[in-house]
């Protein structure tokens, strides 16, 4: 059982006077919010204070937001409220919402009731603990007491007074299976309980949460960054904003929107990261949403800043690996972070797929589309990044002779679905990778031959293949099958290729040829025409 302080002990005192020191420093930020945290951790009631902190730092912005009259001073009676959060009148922005204020005091402010909507979710988390374990230790002797034995009414059993004494004791039986029932339905209701109170009463309290008035604040303030010019305010703001995105489902898809906006927008860096680490958050909290724009979550890998990128890496490496997001076919944009400037991302990137490639054959399931993510659309790494990231990720899939097989077939595949010349050469590239030490993985490349045998004219492409028999061969201990069925490939492949450039030869000269003949007929019309034109001029003379 978590014992906590009354709201009238000294230490809160001495909290509440750092959180309202005066000062004009960026450290006060961090103090203060391990002022808060300890308040949250340590009190009885922390919301009524935090509800005279609010209130007090509201008042330092004169004219944009205007908290109801109270005392700011604890008393008793405060201690006792239990709608501590709630204020009795409705803040509102005053006709002198218009008026410059200090930038530094709205920045406080809207740190403050960031920071208090985290503690608040994590206050009702405490609380919907506490509750359970209180309502199981109350229905532990029960469940104990049932399972005992009866013992008055086994000694009065064949007798009529034992039976007459046996009906209370099945009575009280059925008392305990009723309560049982409501103990059981009560815990299932707790949950359910503080979700409608996160959900619906700490954002949407009509006119009485006190968190619900700073809501409209913070999205003016980050739908016009432009026009709050003071790179502090706009910071907490949309940090702030994030934060009160991650207590309600509903203002979180109201206000999505313009967090991803600002993802993108945005000309702080600072921004960027916060926001970056705020849709993870979000993910967490309410994955659907997160679902259908889960590329977003993707985009700043690829920010001119380095520390966004590595913030988001950071995130999304978190997400994926704890399973809390499903990957998409977005892998792709992790692999190239294997090839970035900076080495402490492409480390990070490495360190990622490593990991990830213990998680249920992650990395081979993803790698169809990895490689097109790679190979092809405006995206696509040149050839030699190419190489180097598939050479890394090809590791992960080495020691397993199933996963070589159905790798080679779905390469196969990919052959049939192109004629790009870029996209044959990566996938040969990516066939040269695997190990052929197995008869089925070797009789795979045999049955496919078809499906490339017309890609063979490029000198790049026949290379790799003449590689994977080279390679072949010099492995020591390979079994006598194998090496047959690849005697085998290639033989076929040099049929191929031969076909290949005849083919290609041919087509080259009926090319030819048909140009010499176009060429050829309009040569002929144009002697046509000259001599058509001396005729006329002869008939004029």
């Amino acid at each position: 059982e978590v014992r906590r302080l009354p709201m009238n002990s000294p230490i809160f005192d001495g909290l509440q006077r750092i959180i309202e020191h005066p000062r004009r420093d960026p450290e006060w930020f961090p103090a203060a919010e391990q002022a808060l945290n300890t308040i949250y951790a340590l009190g009885d009631k922390p919301d009524a204070l935090a509800v005279r902190l609010v209130r007090d730092q509201a008042r330092l912005v004169q004219d944009l937001v205007r908290i109801s009259k109270g005392d700011g001073g604890r008393t008793d009676n405060d201690d006792n409220d239990s709608d501590a959060m709630d204020v009795d009148e409705a803040a509102s922005i005053g006709t002198g919402a218009r008026k410059l204020v200090d930038p530094w005091d709205l920045s406080r402010l809207l740190f403050m009731v960031g920071h208090i909507a985290i503690k608040e979710i994590v206050l009702l988390e405490s609380i919907e603990a506490e509750l359970k374990r209180r309502r199981s230790d109350d229905s532990e002797p029960r469940r104990k007491k049932r399972a005992s034995p009866k013992s008055k009414g086994t000694r009065g059993r064949g007798r009529g007074k034992g039976r007459a004494k046996e009906m209370p004791v099945d009575s009280d039986d059925e008392e305990d299976d009723e309560l049982n029932q409501i103990a059981g339905s009560t815990e299932d209701e707790i949950g359910d309980i503080m979700s409608a109170i996160r959900e619906r009463e700490l954002l949407f309290g009509e006119s009485k949460s006190l968190l619900a008035l700073f809501g409209p604040l913070l999205v003016h303030v980050c739908k016009n960054l432009g026009k709050f010019n003071d790179r502090l305010l706009t910071v907490h703001a949309t940090a702030a904003l994030a934060k009160f995105m991650c207590i309600s489902s509903t203002f979180c898809e109201q206000n999505l929107p313009l967090l991803l906006t600002l993802l993108q927008r945005a000309k702080s860096p600072i921004i960027r990261a916060n926001i970056s680490i705020a849709l993870g958050d979000i993910a967490v909290c309410f994955n659907n949403l997160i679902g259908e724009n889960v590329h977003y979550l993707y985009g700043p890998l690829h920010d001119a800043d380095t520390k966004v990128k590595k913030t988001t890496l950071m995130v999304l490496t978190h997400l994926i690996l704890n399973g809390m997001v499903k990957v998409k076919g977005q892998l792709g944009e992790m692999a190239k972070c294997l090839e970035d400037k900076d080495q402490r991302v492409a480390d990070m990137a490495r360190l990622f797929f490593s990991e990830l490639s213990t998680k249920d054959n992650a990395v081979y399931n993803n790698l169809p589309d990895i490689i097109s993510s790679l190979s092809m659309g405006a995206g696509a790494v040149n050839e030699e990044s190419f190489g180097r990231i598939m050479k890394f990720l090809f590791e992960f899939i080495k020691e397993k002779d199933r996963q070589t097989e159905n790798v080679v077939e779905k390469l196969c595949q990919r052959f049939r679905n192109t004629t790009d010349a870029r996209q044959c050469r990566d996938i040969a590239y990516c066939m040269a990778l695997l190990p052929f030490k197995s008869e089925r993985s070797v009789r795979r490349l045999l049955d496919g031959l078809s499906s490339f045998q017309d890609k063979l004219a490029q000198d790049a492409v026949h290379k790799y293949f003449v590689e994977i028999v080279a390679k072949n061969r010099s492995q020591s201990a390979i079994k006598q099958e194998v090496k047959t069925l690849m005697d085998e490939f290639e033989s076929k492949l040099k049929e191929a290729r031969a076909k290949a450039i005849g083919e290609d030869e041919d087509d080259s000269e009926a090319l030819a040829a048909g140009e010499g003949v176009a060429s050829m007929q309009l040569q002929s019309a144009q002697q046509s025409d000259v001599d058509m034109g001396e005729e006329d001029e002869d008939e004029d003379l």
